[in-house]
């Protein structure tokens, strides 16, 4: 089986990504105005957003905990609890905005873009980390 190289950033510009992608989704769901509800006609618009931001979540926390690769069960509930407790979390804090609500159909949808970015540790099952600009392998740090 051939390995497909993936470049591997230092672990602080990883974490630093996950700040950045929990940031984003805490201003866009607690702290903007609250959203105009776009006349689209697709009902799930905004369940799409929320499946789409958690994967982006767990993506990134997946990508930022590459250090714990040999601890693969760890890791994934590591990945799965944080992400999905920050979803809870946000859902929470949207109910005691003005003109926000917390839902429990926007939490089930972090849920699964949560359990979406799982799928992670299988692909990265093929990949082979190589510092970014020289292709040469490196062991996560």
């Amino acid at each position: 089986m051939r390995s497909i190289p993936f470049p591997l950033v230092p672990r602080w510009l990883r974490y630093a990504g996950v700040l950045g992608v929990a940031g984003f989704l805490l201003y866009y769901s607690v702290l903007s105005p609250a959203p105009i509800q776009p006349s689209s006609p697709d009902p799930l618009w905004d369940k799409k957003l929320h499946v789409l931001g958690y994967l982006g979540l767990g993506l990134a926390l997946a990508y930022a905990t590459v250090h714990l690769r040999d601890h693969i069960w760890t890791r994934i509930a590591a990945v799965l609890a944080l992400a999905v407790g920050y979803g809870l979390l946000i859902e929470g804090l949207q109910g005691t905005q003005p003109g926000r609500y917390a839902s429990l159909g926007d939490a089930l949808a972090n849920v699964i873009g949560a359990l979406l970015a799982s799928v992670w540790f299988f692909v990265e099952r093929r990949l082979r980390y190589v510092r970014p600009l020289d292709n040469e392998s490196v062991k996560p740090e």
